[in-house]
């Protein structure tokens, strides 16, 4: 592999997701068969993301509710 230029490369190396409850971390980026990190967003995480519906009054109210009890 080659030298690290910089450190950013080496903390996305490493980076783990946080999972909740008992589940495990699983590294944030896979690596090709040469080594490279895979790093680019599929189109459909980016258009999952992306969606911003309105959302209902009532529901609103609740998720707000959990979100400040948390």
């Amino acid at each position: 592999m080659a030298r690290q230029k910089t450190n950013k490369t080496a903390k996305k190396r490493v980076k783990m997701s946080n999972p909740r409850g008992a589940k495990k971390g699983v590294m944030r980026f896979k690596q090709s068969h040469q080594g490279h990190l895979k790093t680019k967003r599929s189109a459909r995480e980016k258009r999952r993301q992306s969606d911003s519906k309105p959302v209902p009054g009532e529901l609103r109210n609740k998720m707000e509710k959990k979100i400040i009890n948390i």
